[in-house]
């Protein structure tokens, strides 16, 4: 039993150290360190994601009986709360990417937001009316 705790336990610690940095970016590809307004409104949409995941992580009852299948239903738990707080960020606007790829993310999104606004005037194009003066 006490190997399996070992096992266990540098497992855990393994997955941890090989895990990346992970960033939010913007899926506009704005920058919010440069701007006080967007830095406040993600300060609001990850407190609130933050606060959706928690509630998923403590709805429900895992029963276990310890030892190594604890270990994965809490692992388990843990995997299906992060779910909900990427579900959530990306409805409020935003990706997580590991660090070393967030500059080049959010060029890449910045990049087709710039694209998406360019091509939106020629798709539809705004309609001018002719005023016409009558006499009558």
């Amino acid at each position: 039993m006490r190997v399996l705790g070992i096992v266990a336990l540098c497992a855990a610690l393994g997955g941890c150290a090989a895990a990346p940095k992970m960033l939010w970016v913007r899926a506009d590809g704005q920058r919010g360190t440069e701007n006080p307004v967007l830095r406040a409104q993600y300060e609001l949409d990850a407190t609130a994601c933050l606060g959706e995941r928690n509630k998923a992580d403590l709805s429900g009852v895992t029963l276990t009986g310890g030892g190594f299948s604890g270990i994965i239903a809490a692992q388990n738990r843990a995997n299906a709360a992060d779910t909900v707080q990427r579900g959530c960020m990306a409805e409020k606007g935003y990706l997580l990417v590991s660090e070393d790829q967030a500059l080049q993310k959010q060029a890449e999104l910045a990049a087709i937001a710039e694209e998406k606004a360019g091509s939106c005037g020629r798709r539809h194009p705004v309609k001018t009316a002719k005023v016409i003066k009558t006499d009558g």
